[in-house]
């Protein structure tokens, strides 16, 4: 099969990261990502599935590589991703039934820095803020816990003109991602290059 590749530079972008107010992390965030790290698997694989075999909506891989400020693979990098599901619900239906992300997972990288995610493509925010799209944190133990900007569909027809312009202008660390399709299963693979620092 062929895969895109969109590569992701982890910087700042502004609404795109957990963020309220650049280096305060929003505190509703803050305490999912605590809770999802109460859950941490113990042993962690280079693959990993995120949603139930029988959970509703259209199958999608997520294949990725992080590497590290140098451009060599970053072996050993945690990887947790996380994003709505079929009906654009993260929390649960009445976003209460939880205290943090129902479909989530997490993923170590090999030797190559690769890793792979096996999830349903989700759909935008049910309250039409947004169009549907991915989040990855990243941690590593010499630079810490980092930010990528959320991965966003290049066939959303929620995204603007102006937002591929924007993501258009970063070249390969472009963060709107082009979708491969083969089998009934659509297929994305994304880079992250990691900041010399933490993000929090």
């Amino acid at each position: 099969m062929k895969y895109i590749k969109l590569s992701l530079m982890v910087v700042f972008f502004g609404s795109l990261l957990p963020s309220s107010v650049q280096g305060q992390v929003d505190q509703r965030w803050l305490n999912s990502w605590q809770e999802a790290n109460k859950m941490k698997p113990s042993n962690i694989s280079s693959v990993s599935r995120i949603t139930p075999e029988n959970e509703q909506g259209k199958p999608l891989i997520i294949k990725g590589s992080v590497f590290n400020p140098d451009e060599t693979p970053a072996k050993g990098v945690i990887e947790h991703t996380y994003h709505r599901d079929a009906q654009g619900d993260d929390f649960g239906k009445d976003d209460t039934e939880l205290k943090t992300w129902r479909l989530q997972g997490w993923a170590k990288t090999n030797k190559n820095g690769k890793f792979e995610f096996q999830t349903i493509r989700p759909a935008p925010d049910y309250l039409g803020r947004e169009g549907a799209h991915i989040h990855f944190t990243t941690i590593s133990e010499q630079y810490g816990k980092q930010w990528a900007p959320k991965v966003f569909f290049a066939d959303d027809p929620m995204i603007t003109d102006a937002q591929r312009s924007r993501s258009k202008a970063y070249g390969k660390y472009r963060w709107i991602c082009e979708v491969n399709k083969a089998n009934g299963v659509q297929y994305i693979e994304v880079n992250i290059k990691l900041k010399n620092k933490q993000d929090f």
